[in-house]
């Protein structure tokens, strides 16, 4: 909105304001999945996050998704130490990807059980780019 609005009213650079939104988004998911990181680690859980992948096109909006589920479980779980019933979470029902454990950009391609549930009993494609390199000596 700020790039035709600056367009509309003569602004020097008018259209490129719209970058300033987007720089704004992309810097702002960077420093809130690392803080969710830092939660998790500060209570000597696993980061649930790959922060890189906020730069690839669709990776940006499947770390979103974990984003909210992790931050959300976080506070669920300390909520739990004060009585209150653990967090049910409909989505990752439906969409496995969002709530499951660390895991690279590779194993997400090739597994279709994170996909979708009703792909739990899909076997993992056998592709070899997606197999994951060999740890080196």
């Amino acid at each position: 909105a700020l790039g035709p609005l600056a367009e509309a009213l003569g602004a020097p650079g008018g259209a490129a304001w719209s970058a300033v939104g987007v720089i704004w988004i992309y810097y702002t998911q960077y420093l809130l999945y690392g803080r969710v990181n830092e939660l998790y680690a500060a209570a000597a859980m696993e980061e649930p996050l790959t922060v890189w992948w906020l730069v690839f096109p669709g990776f940006n909006l499947i770390v979103g998704l974990r984003q909210v589920h992790f931050l959300a479980k976080y506070w669920s779980v300390a909520r739990e130490s004060l009585g209150e019933p653990p967090m049910e979470d409909p989505l990752v029902d439906l969409f496995p990807f969002i709530g499951s454990p660390t895991y690279s950009w590779r194993k997400f391609l090739r597994t279709p059980s994170l996909w979708l549930s009703f792909l739990k009993d899909a076997k993992d494609l056998d592709v070899e780019f997606l197999q994951e390199p060999a740890e080196s000596s």
